[in-house]
């Protein structure tokens, strides 16, 4: 019988993101959705604006190159436009990385378990991914420089990290970088949710990028911005390897509102520091909250939490029947945790009572 489909797409798991919030609604009446990290706050009005006003060109193709929203990142962050590539979120910047330079018979170091892509993308190029456990709810940077040798295509890293929520602090960081040497691996350091740390050993992945230029760092919109319906996400990296991510990305691979938006939301910095305040005096405040009540967590610096419960389908339904989506831990390599994105003041209280309730 003719073989169609690729060896390698068998053996893979899609990512679940679950039913939309639409379809849940539809099913449930309001809810407020907790499980995907969103911005509590919404897009920027200035975003909502210039989206509306747009809206009557969606006829015409995008800018294919996203000029104007590299210009602006660059102004903002100190770079050139060379060194920026603009994708259809950060998903598609993890593809483009795959289809640039994983080859078969390549080992990727990737930290376990972290965000899915990373190692659906090793596995489409028949790459071997070379799992490092996480130390508790911390990147083991020794761990990672142990399993590093010659077949060593790339090293995925992420920081804050995504569900443990916690750092790569500075030192190690730095220690990783030159024990690597000359001619180190790609590292490609996801800083999706770097906007919400305020810890002063968070290193700033772009200054390092000044000194070891195998560094590529991955940022998005979708958090800091609210832009997570338009999927815009970016890398920085040396010229040489944007160059080389260009070669494979598609044509207009980032709509037309999209483009306007993130250039909008780049010009509301207001907007973006109103949501990094907000969530961390709300994730300070059900830090100290569920500390009280005597759950355990690691010390976030993301966007969300991530909580050991005792039963953690029951007090996930008990949630739901409340209103309140969160995510279940062991859906992403935590069983008997949930993941808790931050929310409001009021949905925070209203989930610390569910909780205080469920445990009557």
């Amino acid at each position: 019988m003719r073989r169609i489909w690729r060896e390698e797409i068998e053996r893979i798991v899609p990512y679940q993101a679950g039913p939309s919030l639409e379809t849940l609604e539809r099913l449930h009446g309001p809810l407020v959705r907790l499980s995907s990290n969103e911005n509590p706050l919404g897009p920027s009005p200035h975003v909502v604006d210039v989206v509306a006003r747009e809206a009557s060109r969606v006829h015409l193709y995008p800018d294919g190159g996203s000029t104007a929203v590299r210009e602006a990142l660059a102004g903002e962050l100190g770079v050139g436009p060379e060194q920026l590539v603009v994708a259809n979120g950060a998903d598609e910047l993890l593809q483009l990385i795959g289809l640039a330079a994983f080859d078969p018979g390549d080992e990727i170091v990737v930290p376990e378990p972290s965000f899915e892509p990373y190692t659906i993308v090793a596995q489409i190029a028949h790459a071997t991914v070379v799992a490092s456990p996480l130390l508790g709810y911390h990147t083991s940077l020794e761990d990672v420089r142990r399993r590093i040798n010659a077949r060593t295509k790339a090293i995925m890293l992420c920081s804050p990290h995504n569900p443990a929520t916690t750092i790569i602090p500075r030192g190690p960081m730095m220690a990783l970088l030159d024990a690597v040497g000359d001619d180190p691996p790609l590292i490609v350091l996801d800083e999706a949710y770097g906007d919400f740390a305020d810890d002063p050993d968070y290193p700033d992945g772009i200054a390092l990028l000044k000194r070891y230029p195998r560094l590529l760092i991955l940022r998005t919109f979708s958090k800091i911005a609210g832009l997570a319906g338009l999927r815009v996400g970016y890398a920085i990296g040396s010229a040489e390897t944007i160059d080389r991510l260009n070669r494979v990305r598609a044509p207009y691979n980032v709509n037309r509102l999209g483009q306007v938006a993130a250039v909008a939301a780049i010009e509301d910095r207001e907007h973006r520091e109103k949501t990094r305040r907000l969530v961390i005096e709300e994730r300070a405040f059900l830090m100290r909250e569920l500390a009280r009540r005597g759950f355990l967590f690691p010390p976030s610096q993301a966007n969300f939490l991530l909580v050991k419960v005792p039963d953690a389908a029951a007090t996930r339904d008990a949630m739901a029947k409340a209103g309140i989506l969160v995510r279940d831990g062991g859906a992403v390599g935590f069983p008997g945790h949930l993941r808790i994105s931050i929310g409001l003041r009021e949905t925070n209280e209203r989930l610390l009572k569910v909780l205080d309730f469920s445990r009557l």
